[in-house]
């Protein structure tokens, strides 16, 4: 426990914002990039699996197995969220927030996070922390921003872990 908070007090440091997630965060690095994997998200997706369709989105955003491509990532995370995956309306919520296959719109981003916060997402948690943390779009609210990264640390989310040492620290700062 100490040896993680003494990393997650280095990464704070090291970058200083609260930093925005995605879901490809936790996938592991891919070795050998193979097409076939991505056909076999690409038919769970087109037979409903709002997973599948979040993880291909992943695939395009990330270039996993496949070329990048922000404007195919964003049809899949748009298609993922309306089926019900917390995770794609996040991942959405990121490329919205960063204009990234669509034109940049924090009030549609924001929404999003919420959504998938509220639906059990930590990344989306942690995502809308960031942006009261930062007041970036919402007015600057850091016990809400500091509640909503307990809950993505408390969710198993290292980027809501390490958001909120960041946004932890930076108070005492200023405490001083």
């Amino acid at each position: 426990m100490a040896l993680a908070l003494g990393v997650l007090a280095f990464l704070a440091v090291a970058w200083g914002q609260p930093s925005r997630a995605t879901a490809s965060d936790s996938l592991p690095a891919v070795l050998v990039p193979s097409s076939g994997e991505a056909r076999v998200f690409a038919t769970a997706c087109e037979e409903g699996d709002a997973t599948a369709c979040n993880d291909l989105g992943v695939c395009y955003q990330r270039g996993y197995w496949v070329s990048p491509d922000s404007r195919s990532a964003f049809r899949l995370f748009d298609r993922a969220c309306s089926d019900g995956s917390a995770d794609g309306c996040s991942n959405l919520g990121a490329l919205y927030e960063q204009g990234a296959g669509t034109r940049r719109n924090l009030e549609a981003a924001a929404r999003l996070y919420e959504q998938a916060c509220n639906d059990g997402a930590a990344l989306g948690c942690s995502n809308l922390g960031a942006l009261y943390a930062r007041g970036v779009f919402l007015h600057r609210d850091r016990p809400v921003a500091r509640r909503l990264f307990s809950l993505a640390c408390e969710s198993g989310s290292a980027t809501g872990c390490s958001n909120l040492l960041a946004l932890v620290r930076r108070s005492v700062k200023l405490a001083r």
